[in-house]
C-alpha cells in the first residue's frame, strides 16, 4: 500500500513527551483520526497513555474535527490535551 509521510503539530503537554513535531507514515487513502491516533501511540510510546484516554482534540486544516474524519496526507494535522485554567 503506497504511502505519504504526514507531519503532524503536538501542543501542550504531548509536545513535552515528543517534541512539537511527529512523522507517520500514512496510507494514500488516508486513516481516520482514531486509527492516527492509534498509531501515533504506537511509533511514539511516550504518547501512548495520552491518546488512549481520548481526551485528546484533533485540529484538521484549523478546525476540530470528530474522531470518524478522515485524515489525508495534504492536510495540516495538530493535536491538543485539553486545557484547564482559572
Amino acid at each position: 500500500m503506497p504511502t505519504t509521510t504526514l507531519r503532524i503539530e503536538l501542543c501542550g503537554r504531548l509536545a513535552d513527551a515528543c517534541g512539537r513535531e511527529v512523522e507517520l507514515d500514512l496510507p494514500d487513502s488516508g486513516l481516520p483520526v482514531a486509527a492516527l491516533m492509534t498509531a501515533l501511540g504506537d511509533a511514539y510510546p511516550a504518547l501512548g497513555e495520552a491518546l488512549g484516554r481520548g481526551r485528546i482534540r484533533a485540529c484538521v486544516n484549523e478546525a476540530i474535527v470528530p474522531v470518524a474524519t478522515v485524515v489525508r496526507a495534504s492536510d495540516q494535522v495538530a493535536l491538543f490535551p485539553p486545557v484547564s485554567g482559572g
